[in-house]
């Protein structure tokens, strides 16, 4: 055997070892990629279906999530207002939290607008267990209105205005009286006394304004409202209670001596006016001893006209002029 034959012999493929063919029309090979180009299958050429569907679902779920933010934020803003209005609403609602009926409201409307706007506590006096009823004045008339009875139990009408003229320093009081004033006041200073009238009339919007002061004082140093009312009360005069309204009353002072205390009593102004007052028709309204009496403390500086005949009887009769006109009403 030639060699030839032994060559072509062994390029025969040999039966019976598994041996599979070629297949006539094999594909051809790739060529190899150049240096730095990455191989065909590995090129990107645009995003497969399922990405996109995948990166659509994406938008679409954080797009949710903004609407839904969006909602909760303007929900969280409707609950701010409406706690704000209902805040601002609250505070010009009564304090009882519970908001009655239509029925219910109505009731108390009515109840509201016929009842006074204050109602105070009744005025104590200063020794509840050993004071008198005050005297109720006798029904007034124009000729004895010089003995117009004005305490707690008898207050001025309601609109009451008395006819007034000024004194030297502004203050005002009743022209049928005011010359008397005027002559008692020159004849102390014609004495070498220096007298002063510190209040003559007071309306009794300005007499209620002056209560209320004095017992919001009160409260502020800790008293309770009916304290600080009781105590008030002793001082000065609730609502249309005060003689200042009258115009028959006026407070006299030294011009050295201006404080209303009872060391007023030692100067010789109050000394002067205590002797010769009733001489002008003026009677020390609120004595020394008699508060259980008037339910008035003690005041030296405090006279009231009644005229001259009436001032020269109660004192001499020692009487406060409630117990005068208990005994000559």
């Amino acid at each position: 055997m030639s060699n030839r034959q032994f060559y072509d012999q062994d390029k025969e493929p040999k039966k019976g070892h598994n041996h599979r063919p070629e297949p006539p029309h094999s594909a051809p090979r790739r060529a190899a990629p150049q240096r730095g180009q990455r191989p065909a299958e590995h090129r990107p050429t645009g995003h497969p279906p399922v990405q996109r569907s995948n990166r659509r679902a994406k938008k679409q779920q954080l797009a949710r999530r903004r609407a839904l933010l969006l909602l909760v934020v303007l929900i969280a803003l409707c609950f701010a207002a409406w706690g704000i209005v209902e805040l601002m609403t609250k505070d010009k609602k009564p304090a009882d939290s519970t908001a009655p009926s239509s029925t219910a409201f109505s009731q108390i409307s009515s109840a509201a607008s016929s009842a006074p706007q204050e109602t105070p506590a009744p005025t104590p006096e200063a020794t509840p267990s050993a004071t008198p009823e005050p005297t109720k004045a006798p029904a007034t008339t124009e000729q004895d209105w010089k003995m117009r009875l004005v305490n707690a139990n008898n207050p001025l009408p309601e609109g009451f205005e008395p006819e007034l003229a000024t004194l030297a320093n502004g203050k005002q009081f009743d022209a049928r009286a005011i010359d008397s004033l005027n002559a008692m006041l020159a004849d102390a200073k014609a004495a070498g006394l220096s007298p002063l009238v510190c209040s003559a009339y007071r309306s009794i919007a300005r007499q209620d304004e002056l209560f209320n002061q004095m017992k919001q004082d009160y409260m502020a140093k800790g008293m309770t409202e009916a304290e600080a009312y009781a105590k008030t009360a002793t001082i000065r005069t609730p609502h249309g209670c005060s003689e200042h309204s009258s115009g028959l009353a006026a407070d006299i002072v030294a011009v050295d001596y201006q404080r209303l205390d009872d060391g007023y009593e030692n100067t010789p102004e109050a000394q002067w006016l205590h002797a010769h007052a009733a001489e002008y028709g003026f009677i020390l309204r609120y004595p020394k001893g008699k508060e259980d009496v008037t339910g008035i403390i003690y005041e030296p500086w405090h006279f009231r006209y009644v005229g001259v005949e009436n001032a020269q009887k109660i004192k001499d009769s020692g009487l406060c002029l409630e117990e005068y006109l208990e005994q000559n009403g």
